[in-house]
């Protein structure tokens, strides 16, 4: 949820203050980066407990790859099917959202 905010907001400023084309680019490379991490999400945490680890490593494995795909399929669509586009926007919009996750999972960590 704090990812899919974050989009909202970049791509709320980039309207505000790049224009419609910025908006729409920063959008859509938040959710290729939302999206796949999202099936990830789903893929690894399907299965839980101690005899499902065989089964969840696997499922990590897996996701792993179904998500970098997904990500380079998201790409590719994007820059072939989307006129017109700034790609600096979609790659803006990617990174930024990872960073948000990088930097939740640091602040949401437990203390020690």
């Amino acid at each position: 949820m704090i990812q899919v905010a974050a989009m909202l907001l970049l791509s709320g400023a980039s309207l505000v203050v790049l224009g419609k084309v910025s908006a729409y680019s920063v959008l859509l490379g938040g959710l290729i980066s939302i999206i796949p991490n999202a099936y990830f999400a789903a893929k690894v945490f399907s299965q839980s407990g101690a005899r499902a680890m065989e089964t969840v490593v696997r499922n990590a494995y897996l996701g792993e790859f179904i998500k970098l795909a997904l990500m380079g399929a998201g790409f590719s669509l994007v820059f072939v099917l989307v006129k017109p586009l700034q790609a600096p926007g979609v790659f803006a919009g990617f990174v930024l959202v990872h960073i948000v996750w990088l930097v939740s999972l640091i602040r949401l960590q437990p203390r020690l």
